[in-house]
C-alpha cells in the first residue's frame, strides 16, 4: 500500500512540474516581437531619465553634491 502511495505522489510531482514548465515553451509571432522592442521593455535607462532622477532624489535629500553641482537647500535648485 505504501509504494502504491508513493507511486502516487511522484506521478502527481511528475505532472505539477510539467504543467509548470509546459507554458514557457511557446514560441512568439513575428508580429508580436514588436512590443518587446518598446523603448518602455529596456532595463537600462537613458541618461536624461537618470539625470533626472538623480536630481529629485538628491534635492529631495538635501544631500551635499547633486549631480556634480554644490548643494542646494532641498528645493531642487541648483
Amino acid at each position: 500500500m505504501t509504494q502504491r502511495i508513493q507511486g502516487i505522489w511522484r506521478l502527481s510531482l511528475l505532472l505539477l512540474a510539467a504543467a509548470a514548465v509546459a507554458p514557457g515553451c511557446k514560441t512568439v509571432e513575428f508580429y508580436d516581437k514588436g512590443a518587446f522592442a518598446d523603448p518602455a521593455m529596456e532595463f537600462t535607462e537613458s541618461p536624461a531619465q537618470l539625470h533626472w532622477q538623480q536630481k529629485v532624489q538628491y534635492s529631495d535629500e538635501g544631500a551635499a553634491g547633486g549631480v556634480g553641482t554644490a548643494a542646494g537647500g532641498g528645493c531642487g535648485c541648483y
